[in-house]
């Protein structure tokens, strides 16, 4: 992944999520809602799906003062061209842009970008940029990634179905136990059913060794039927097919 000198400091962004919340699966206390937002980097969301149609087009790089970069300022001209930039927040000092690959498809991965400026001495800089794919989480939840258990074969009448979910935030190499792992159905159909998994984060400071796979119960609140398991935890959701013998991602 491609960052900038100060990729690293968390960027946020104040638009405000305005998607209802949606059903719950899965929990057992905390919070009684659990409001649903997209983001990317520094970048959040208004609505679900997730687009650009109420960001403003970005195209004013001429007007940035890249001179605070010194020796990479070139380098970041090269990071902002393959992507088309779109204004995604903005106060009377800081702006948070958002970057879709110009050409689909032909990006590296994480395929988006995110790009926050801010003002100094009258003119636009660059405080931090990098790559970013778009995820699912709640306020005060992180995500998990998720695939059937390989063992279990989905029960068309059942409601319920076993998954192996990995943390996504980092958790010191430990699965979340003591924290509250809750699954919220985001959209289901007589095809298809998306699924997000969030998980309540741990506490204090965590060393990032990749943390391992758990087992948990999907409630999907309704049987199965022959559709389509989504992990909306990633957008575009990623398609969950159950096999004997497949492998972790």
């Amino acid at each position: 992944m491609r960052r900038g000198l100060v990729a690293v400091l968390l960027l946020a962004a104040a638009c405000a999520a305005r998607n209802p919340a949606p059903r719950e699966s899965g929990a057992s206390g905390g919070p009684s809602e659990a409001a649903v937002f997209a983001s990317c980097g520094g970048v959040r969301f208004p609505d679900l799906p997730p687009d650009t149609s109420s960001f403003v087009p970005f195209a004013s790089w001429s007007e940035v003062d890249l001179a605070n970069l010194g020796g990479e300022a070139s380098f970041f001209e090269e990071f902002v061209d393959p992507y088309t930039w779109f204004l995604a927040d903005e106060s009377s000092s800081e702006r948070v842009l958002f970057g879709e690959p110009t050409e689909p498809g032909a990006g590296e991965d994480p395929p988006y970008a995110y790009a926050a400026l801010d003002l100094r001495g009258g003119q636009w800089a660059p405080m931090g940029w990098g790559q970013c794919r778009i995820e699912l989480a709640a306020d005060g939840w992180g995500n998990a990634r998720f695939r059937l258990v390989p063992a279990v074969r989905p029960d068309p009448q059942s409601r319920t179905v076993s998954v192996l979910a990995t943390e996504m935030a980092c958790a010191a190499g430990q699965a979340p136990q003591g924290r509250e792992v809750r699954a919220v159905v985001l959209d289901e159909t007589e095809e298809l059913v998306s699924i997000v998994i969030l998980v309540e984060p741990p506490t204090g400071y965590q060393t990032c060794p990749g943390n391992p796979s758990f087992e948990f119960q999907l409630d999907l609140g309704s049987p199965l039927g022959d559709r389509t398991i989504l992990d909306a935890s990633v957008y575009p959701p990623l398609e969950r097919e159950w096999s004997p013998s497949e492998g972790s991602d």
